[in-house]
This record gives structure tokens, C-alpha cells and sequence, in this order.
């Protein structure tokens, strides 16, 4: 850690100047996404697997602000590897060498468990899922879907998966700190079963192999987040 603090002041113009970047790839990026929406759409109509042909709008402003909020997540996914960087980056200089070390380590993991958990709520859990709710929507039904609606499931249905594949690398950070132990992710593995289930019971249609197809990789990321928190108890000492 350097030996003179950076001022308040310092602080503040480096974490402006890190947004600053940030958002010239953020910007041209979320630009190309809104004029490619249209594409993007039809990429996403292909988990439904020819299921639904197109989608409605319902009001005047609906296509408008529907394209604008896949172009910010579009870019947002997109761009993610820029903004783990500058995060890292902003924090880097107050951090011991060994700590900065594990930065300069791990960002690229939690870059990679974003974008397999994102992959894997598009590839695996979604089409599923739309395979379930699109039965009810059959004849003697004519099914009518919102762009905007259509579009908010799909980004609330898969974007959660980019965070809980971050299990791991949080609970490997939280060992490191002494905050969590091996023992105590062990003991209270019957309550984290019973609040996964809870959790996917939650949020997937009421059937049971949705539910399960939610609930086995959650109980994976469980049971290898206590690995990793006993690799980080053999390997380093908790920095308390």
C-alpha cells in the first residue's frame, strides 16, 4: 500500500475519470445494440424454439423503450470485461501487494462465472421454461406476447444466473477476510437447501423439473463454494 494516502479529492477524480472510460465503450456499444435491436430480438425469440413468430406492442412508446432497455443490457453484458477492469483498477492502489495480486488473479474469474451463469439461464433454464409457460398459450388460445413484457422476462430470467455463478469467488473472499469459515457453510447447509428450493420455487413455473433445473446448479455452487472455502483456509491464513 503506498505510504501517502491519496486525498479524498484524488479519489474522487480518479473514480469520474474511470466512469469516464467506461462509458466511451458503454456508449458506442449501447448505440450499435439499439440499432441491431431488431436482430437482437429475433436472436432471443430462438429459445422459444418457433414457438412465437413475433411479438406485439401495445402502445406507442413501447418499442421505443423496450429497444433502449435490451441496448443498455446488451452493452452492459458486452462491456462487462471493461467495467471488472476499471473496478479493479480503482481499487488497486489501496491494497496490499498480495491483495492486489489476488485482483489482478480473480477479475478475469469473475468476469468468466458471469458469463457462464448468464450463458447458462439463456442455453439451458430458459428455454425450458418458455417451453412450460407456451403450453397455456396454444389453441384454442391465440397468444398475443409484449414486446416490452417478452423482453423483461427474458433479461429477469437470466441476468440473476450471472450473479448467483458468482457464489464462489464471494465465498472464497469472505473465507480470505474471516468472515466465513468451512465449518459454519457445513453446518448450515440444511438451511441453504431449504432457501435454494424456496428460491427456485419462487421464481420458475410450478412444475417440477423447471424447479430442478434451478435448484441442481444452485446446490453445485453451494457445495463448491465450501471447496473453495477450504482451499482458502489451507492456502492463506484469513486476513483478520
Amino acid at each position: 500500500m503506498s505510504d501517502r494516502p491519496m486525498p479524498l479529492g484524488d479519489h474522487l477524480r480518479e473514480l469520474r475519470n474511470r466512469l469516464f472510460v467506461y462509458l466511451l465503450f458503454l456508449i458506442p456499444v449501447g448505440v450499435y445494440a439499439f440499432i441491431k435491436a431488431r436482430l437482437i430480438v429475433r436472436f432471443l425469440l430462438l429459445p422459444t424454439h418457433g414457438a412465437v413468430h413475433s411479438l406485439v406492442v401495445l402502445s406507442p412508446t413501447e418499442g421505443l423503450y423496450t429497444f433502449i432497455e435490451l441496448a443498455l443490457v446488451t452493452a452492459f453484458i458486452v462491456t462487462s470485461p471493461v467495467l471488472i477492469y476499471q473496478i479493479a483498477a480503482f481499487v488497486r492502489p489501496a491494497l496490499e501487494s498480495t491483495e492486489r495480486h489476488l485482483i489482478v488473479l480473480y477479475a478475469p474469474i469473475v468476469l468468466l462465472l458471469f458469463l457462464i451463469g448468464v450463458g447458462f439461464g439463456y442455453f439451458v433454464f430458459l428455454p425450458v421454461v418458455l417451453h412450460f409457460v407456451l403450453q397455456f398459450a396454444t389453441a384454442p388460445f391465440q397468444a398475443f406476447i409484449s414486446l416490452g413484457r417478452y423482453i423483461g422476462f427474458i433479461v429477469n430470467l437470466t441476468l440473476p444466473f450471472g450473479l448467483i455463478f458468482e457464489l464462489p469467488i464471494v465465498v472464497y473472499a469472505l473465507t480470505r477476510t474471516g468472515v466465513l469459515t468451512p465449518s459454519f457453510l457445513r453446518k448450515q447447509r440444511r438451511i441453504a437447501i431449504l432457501i435454494i428450493f424456496v428460491v427456485a420455487a419462487a421464481v420458475t413455473p410450478p412444475d417440477a423439473f423447471s424447479m430442478m433445473i434451478m435448484v441442481l446448479p444452485m446446490l453445485v455452487l453451494y457445495e463448491v463454494s465450501i471447496l473453495v472455502a477450504d482451499l482458502a483456509v489451507r492456502r492463506h491464513p484469513p486476513m483478520v
